[in-house]
């Protein structure tokens, strides 16, 4: 018989999706506990201790220290087994820490990497066409100039993208097969090989970064 909420698992302040609390709260077999930064030691220190796994924000700054899992936390949470991070990132992580305490840490890496290249695409395309500054103009003035709130043209133009793992490439895809735009990138952990097949030309970091270096524009 199984016995109910025999496994025990906690977070901070928020989860990426509420859709993971909906479908632990369907388990019996599993305790779900929400914490804040502000909740004091004598509520968090039981949860801690009886702790089976933490589901970390993955932004140090937005996790009150004593949240942050190194040799402090691991020492309150005697049972943990496992720390996973909201997001690609694990900031407030300490892997060596939990590595000597015998406790996995996993992260979501690639998870959200369509939805970022998405929001960075629209924000490209929102500076290039002035999408912001012509809503601005047109809230506060009666009469608008709207040739003085043209934009430019991204098409055959130049982006650099520095780092084309999940997320860059994802960008890489769309910006050359939307957009036919020339993409230079920079990731020192990738041969110029490597890159061309995630649809990037492999160039040192200043020369993705500096629209001097080209006679084309280059979109940062």
């Amino acid at each position: 018989m199984i016995s109910v909420n025999n496994k025990r698992v906690f977070y901070v302040r928020y989860l990426a999706n509420e859709i993971y609390a909906d479908i632990l709260r369907a388990r019996p077999d599993v305790r779900l506990d929400r914490l804040e930064n502000e909740t004091p030691d004598e509520v968090s220190a039981p949860i801690l201790a009886a702790a089976h796994a933490y589901q970390v924000g993955a932004a140090r700054d937005e996790l009150a220290r004593h949240f942050h899992v190194d040799q402090n936390l691991l020492k309150r949470a005697p049972n943990l087994l496992i720390v996973s991070s909201n997001g690609a990132g694990y900031d407030p992580v300490d892997v060596e820490a939990c590595t000597a305490a015998g406790v996995a840490v996993v992260n979501q890496s690639g998870g959200n990497a369509h939805s970022v290249a998405e929001h960075a695409l629209a924000m490209l395309i929102t500076l290039s066409k002035r999408i912001i500054q012509a809503d601005r103009a047109i809230r506060r003035e009666a009469n608008v100039n709207r040739n003085a709130l043209i934009g430019t043209e991204v098409q055959g133009k130049t982006i650099g993208i520095v780092g084309l793992g999940n997320v860059g490439r994802r960008i890489a895809a769309l910006c050359k097969g939307l957009l036919s735009m020339n993409v230079l990138a920079y990731d020192p952990y990738l041969s110029a090989t490597e890159m061309a097949e995630r649809g990037g030309e492999k160039v040192a970091l200043d020369d993705c970064c500096a629209a001097r270096t080209t006679s084309r524009s280059l979109v940062r």
